[in-house]
């Protein structure tokens, strides 16, 4: 390319990213909203490997009480907090304040526990334990009973008798291979959730670029550009190399922000980096197709919404592919997102690295350049 082209490639590009710089709205796109929707998944996901914090509500504990709160408190990873009240305990619980809890209440006779869920099933492992404590608990007060019956001793010493019997159980050990640390499971989602936001985004800010493309274009300045001594081949390179610097610049906000704000771990950054290359080149394509083939602003801006939208929906980013039924899955994969999204999910929870998801780079890659081809071929057309 002559020293001529290369300055109207560098003139375009620096033009397009004055206009992106001078709409306050664009921060808030690219930059806030973002980063707002990886901490809103982080939160639905849960924090840190902290624990649990279970709230009780036990105004005068009875013996079975007592013995289900002495089980629970002996569980790792599980704190307990003592409530004033049933109403303050659903309160808390619904703000997240805890993850769970339960309210005792004793009546005749009888020890009746509440469980107090978030909703959604995100207790059902806390649950299952609570009711096994439960059950427990209960299987264990029904024995000293019987013993207390039938050996006509008095309960105490009936509870002394059965507990000193239990302890003389041989113990049943259970090896696990523990496959990673406490919460490495939940950080694992959260930053394959993240990942989701990054093609979506990505792909998502470079269509919204098409609109400038079409009004560049309705405007004539690239005729304009066109009837002087720039040729075709530097027009098309300026604007394309434009779009991908733009989707380059909201891959890399996505990436930092979420890993130093809220401490995403993306293992191989490396292999995520191609990653982000080759959806950059895929939305750098789609946005001047969109751009080139669009008819008006209002048209090209909803296309570019809905198109985002559907196919980041169908190709994992607002739902790991993981989770899809597999009729859906192979759906999937007719688009880009899902390429993307399949190998993140390989890089962030199976550990693997470039050497095992380059044939996903490579899909990606090749949809970018059929589309900038097909792209760069429609604009050259427009502007003989």
């Amino acid at each position: 390319m002559s020293a001529t082209g290369r300055d109207t490639v560098a003139a375009i590009t620096r033009a397009n990213l004055r206009r992106l710089l001078a709409e306050p709205s664009n921060l808030f796109f690219y930059v806030v909203l973002p980063l707002l929707i990886v901490f809103a998944l982080g939160l639905a996901i849960g924090g840190s490997a902290g624990g649990a914090r279970l709230g009780v509500v036990d105004a005068d504990p009875t013996a079975m009480s007592s013995s289900v709160t002495e089980r629970m408190a002996a569980l790792q990873n599980v704190e307990l907090v003592e409530v004033a009240s049933a109403s303050d305990l659903r309160d808390d619980v619904a703000r997240r304040t805890f993850d769970a809890g339960w309210v005792v209440a004793e009546s005749d006779g009888v020890t009746t526990f509440r469980w107090l869920a978030p909703g959604a099933g995100e207790d059902l492992e806390l649950r299952s334990v609570f009711a096994a404590a439960v059950q427990e608990a209960g299987v264990h007060q029904q024995v000293v009973a019987v013993v207390a019956d039938e050996s006509g001793v008095d309960p105490a010493t009936a509870e002394q008798a059965v507990t000193t019997a239990a302890g003389t159980v041989p113990a049943i050990t259970v090896d696990v291979d523990e496959l990673g640390e406490a919460g490495e499971e939940a950080a694992s989602i959260r930053a394959v959730l993240a990942a989701g936001q990054l093609s979506l985004f990505i792909f998502l800010t470079s269509l919204n670029g098409a609109v400038y493309l079409l009004t560049t274009r309705k405007l004539g300045v690239t005729r304009r550009m066109r009837a002087g001594p720039a040729r075709v081949s530097s027009i098309v390179t300026g604007e394309a190399i434009a779009r991908f610097v733009v989707a380059l610049v909201q891959a890399a906000i996505v990436f930092f922000g979420s890993m130093l704000l809220f401490g995403v771990d993306w293992r191989e950054p490396g292999a995520v980096w191609a990653l982000c290359v080759g959806m950059a080149m895929v939305g750098t394509g789609g946005a001047m197709l969109l751009g080139t083939i669009g008819r008006s602003e209002q048209q090209v801006g909803a296309v570019a919404l809905l198109l985002s939208l559907v196919l980041a929906a169908l190709g994992g980013s607002m739902q790991p592919l993981e989770f899809f039924p597999d009729a859906l899955r192979r759906v999937a994969f007719f688009t880009p997102h899902a390429w993307m999204n399949d190998a993140m999910w390989k890089i962030l929870v199976d550990g693997d690295g470039l050497a095992q998801v380059w044939p996903n780079v490579l899909v990606l890659v090749g949809i970018g350049v059929v589309l900038l081809t097909a792209a760069s071929a429609a604009m050259a057309r427009t502007l003989r």
